[in-house]
């Protein structure tokens, strides 16, 4: 019977919001409009909450965390989303190493990165003990707003509203 350890499936969580901390830095240094400039702000000091809530999950597991979950099938789906997710991390090395032409498109790609982020916790829940994963859900919802937010950046931008 597989096995997947929830030590790697939360080490990914830890890594996502980190990446997403270091990219909306990284837009909202780039940014030229103030309110462009905030909601990058907020995004990153969420993302930066957020990592630490995983960290502090990975470093206490056996309080989160399902130990001997029987995965079959589910373990290549989480291990698909981890490899995904190792994709979208080495895109945004690239991205804050080489622009983006515009800040629609910076912002297409969060939108693409939060779109991720949530197929990633959402995978995550099963892993967790009953009790523990209205914590995820909290997070999840987070990165719901964020896609929110940032749709509504993007319309600010194009519309000037």
């Amino acid at each position: 019977m597989n096995k997947f350890s929830s030590h790697e499936v939360l080490r990914i969580a830890v890594v996502v919001e980190n990446s997403g901390r270091i990219f909306y830095e990284h837009l909202e240094n780039n940014a030229k409009d103030e309110k462009v400039k905030e909601v990058f702000r907020v995004l990153k000091e969420e993302e930066t909450l957020h990592g630490k809530l995983f960290q502090q999950m990975l470093e206490n597991r056996h309080d989160y965390m399902i130990y001997e979950f029987s995965v079959y099938e589910y373990e290549d789906y989480v291990k698909a989303i981890a490899s995904m997710y190792v994709s979208t991390q080495e895109l945004i090395e690239n991205k804050i190493n080489d622009p983006f032409n515009s800040e629609i498109e910076a912002i297409d790609f969060a939108i693409e990165m939060e779109k991720d982020s949530i197929l990633t916790y959402f995978s995550l829940i099963d892993y967790l003990l009953p009790v523990k994963q209205p914590v995820l859900y909290k997070v999840i919802d987070e990165e719901k707003k964020h896609l929110v937010k940032l749709s509504w950046l993007k319309n600010y931008l194009i519309k000037g509203e």
